[in-house]
């Protein structure tokens, strides 16, 4: 009986590392484009996109896109390594379009017009990436041309599409805002862990969504003092207070 679970638990390794194994090429494929890939302009991303599809061709490394669309155009799902399968058994990796498997979006008679936020493939895409992003512990920053939907999105994948862990807080930046009024509002979310160290509540993180960053006016030196502010809380893990002690957040 005892050898027959060691030979379950082995075979169970094995297959673990076959599959992750063949999840190496598409994972390393999903992190190019959306890392060097993501800083191209709409027309050199029909030249990163063929670029892209052509190496994988030559080199043999499936899975491969489909013809149709762009490489930006799907998402990888793993087979059932972390992504569900109908049946709860392990499949080849597949690139999936991004607005396959969204549930249909009714809009109601009494639906406020501002309340309407109809999927595309953009809004979809941008909220999987943050999340993931979150999930890891990394800082994001949403760029855009003004009216490309960057605060609707972003409020409703911190306000439904996060899980229980998450706590978020938003606050926008004004040509008024002062580094006082950001360091007194962020202080005002944090609780007290011990002397000089602040965080949320235990089990919980902490995501500020900070709407128009670029808006507070430069001083006399031309630096944005709140930004400084956040940059210092992201390199250093900490603030100095405005009674001169450092605290870790």
């Amino acid at each position: 009986m005892v050898k027959a679970c060691h030979s379950t638990n082995s075979q169970v390794v094995i297959n673990t590392r076959l599959v992750i194994a063949g999840l190496l090429v598409p994972w390393v494929t999903t992190s190019v484009i959306w890392s060097v890939g993501a800083t191209c302009h709409l027309d050199s991303r029909y030249v990163f996109s063929d670029w892209m599809r052509d190496h994988m061709k030559l080199a043999g490394d499936g899975p491969m896109f489909p013809e149709q669309g762009l490489v930006y155009d799907y998402r990888l799902h793993d087979g059932g390594f972390t992504d569900p399968t109908p049946d709860n058994e392990p499949r080849i990796p597949v690139w999936m379009y991004w607005m396959d498997g969204l549930e249909e979006y009714d809009i109601f008679p009494d639906t406020k017009y501002s309340d309407i936020e109809v999927p595309t493939i953009d809004t979809v895409r941008s909220s999987f990436i943050l999340g993931k992003l979150l999930e890891l512990d990394h800082p994001v920053l949403c760029v855009g041309n003004t009216g490309t939907c960057k605060t609707v999105t972003v409020v409703s994948k911190l306000s439904r599409g996060l899980n229980k862990n998450f706590l978020c807080e938003f606050m926008a930046f004004s040509a008024r805002t002062s580094a006082n009024q950001t360091q007194d509002l962020i202080d005002s979310k944090l609780d007290r862990r011990r002397k000089g160290v602040f965080g949320p509540p235990l089990l919980k993180k902490l995501v500020f969504f900070i709407d128009d960053l670029n808006m507070p006016a430069l001083e006399i030196y031309g630096a944005q003092p709140p930004i400084e502010l956040i940059r210092q809380w992201m390199d250093f893990k900490g603030e100095l207070t405005i009674q001169v002690a450092y605290s870790n957040v």
